[in-house]
């Protein structure tokens, strides 16, 4: 064979390893690394929600996601407030959670403010190292205690956060992520099985005429139908390609629905003097 076809050959393997090199840096990262990534397009912002039980609107809720310094992880604040108790003989129910996740949307940290739940007040926790979770559990003195892990633990609330980080999510799809329940204190292992997709709106904001709030403005975004089984208990919701709630079953016979702020807080009337305040 001349030089040249040498030449022509050394030529072409090397292309054929940078080209090998390539898709392998594209397309056969680890799993996390992808799912960094994609967690990274997951935009900052807050979402509220109408509280009902039945169809009485009971309280209000809201959802904020934000992002930590130089790229670390997110902030995920959520807020459960009722008018009337849960359970019986109880407060009504006041709820604040405080999460700290890593890239991946994995647990970092929490700290939980609870008031209506008998023997609930106040638990917080810390992950080390994706093996152990050690929790504080209010009182005086508090209760301490850990839990061992075998992996990454995802706090109850941002599971549509998780699953909106999945590259493409398709009816008939079905995960499974162990998730951490700072109300109980315990973790499990839950299925989530998209049940369908499709384009959904809610009020994204409203004026005042005459003392009623009226819509101003729908958003319609993508969203999908997700069942969520834990514990032997199955719950539907409607989330959106951001990984916030449309919609949602609750425990307690709650339903939660996404819509705007003044919606969310005073229902549809205009409030003299507001009383709640986010």
């Amino acid at each position: 064979m001349s030089r040249r076809g040498w030449l022509a050959i050394a030529v072409l393997v090397v292309w054929a390893a940078a080209l090998g090199w390539h898709v392998k840096r594209l397309y056969l990262r680890p799993s996390l690394d992808l799912l960094a990534e994609a967690a990274r397009t997951i935009p900052p912002g807050a979402a509220y929600y109408a509280v009902f039980r039945g169809e009485s609107r009971v309280g209000w809720a809201q959802n904020e996601v934000d992002t930590l310094p130089g790229a670390s992880g997110f902030l995920v604040r959520d807020r459960l407030i009722l008018r009337e108790p849960l359970l019986p003989e109880a407060e009504p129910l006041r709820m604040e959670v405080e999460a700290r996740l890593g890239p991946t949307l994995s647990l970092r940290g929490f700290e939980l403010e609870a008031a209506g739940l008998p023997g609930l007040g106040r638990v917080g926790g810390e992950v080390h190292g994706d093996t152990l979770l050690e929790l504080e559990i209010g009182g005086e003195p508090p209760v301490i205690s850990s839990l061992r892990l075998e992996g990454p633990l995802y706090l109850a609330g941002v599971w549509p956060l998780r699953l909106a980080a999945e590259s493409r999510i398709e009816p008939g799809d079905q995960f499974r992520l162990p998730i951490f329940d700072p109300v109980s204190a315990s973790s499990t292992v839950a299925t989530f099985t998209v049940l369908a997709e499709e384009r959904k709106s809610f009020p994204d904001s409203v004026v005042a005429v005459g003392g009623a709030w009226v819509i101003a403005r729908e958003d319609t975004v993508q969203a999908w139908w997700i069942e969520q089984e834990i514990a032997g208990i199955r719950l539907r919701s409607w989330i959106d390609e951001d990984g916030r709630l449309l919609s949602a079953e609750a425990a307690g016979a709650l339903r939660l629905e996404r819509t705007a702020f003044e919606l969310a807080l005073f229902g549809d009337s205009v409030p003299e003097t507001p009383t709640e305040t986010p």
